[in-house]
């Protein structure tokens, strides 16, 4: 069964996450380093529920000290270029 296009998928399609790369976080401009579950709102450890991408993080979660998920700046490097899920962008309608 496919989600409306309203719901929110509980998982990202294509790539899943694993101990060292999140699908939702590695997108993420306040992410740490790539190989670390750590970032600038979670300097302590970046939650399973996001980090396993069951929940995206551009609204408000539990202990992230109001920073929420943007998207890192493209480089001008091939492997740079990827799709960000409409789901994880920062909506800007809304607080």
């Amino acid at each position: 069964m496919s989600p409306d296009n309203d719901e929110i998928p509980n998982r990202l399609d294509g790539t899943r996450s694993t101990e060292s790369t999140s699908a939702t976080c590695r997108h993420c401009r306040h992410l740490e380093l790539p190989n670390r579950r750590t970032c600038a709102a979670f300097p302590k450890g970046i939650p399973d529920e996001l980090w396993w991408a069951y929940r995206g993080h551009r609204e408000p979660f539990p202990g992230d000290q109001g920073i929420q998920y943007e998207e890192r700046p493209f480089v001008d490097h091939p492997a740079a270029y990827y799709e960000i899920p409409e789901f994880l962008k920062k909506n800007p309608d809304r607080p």
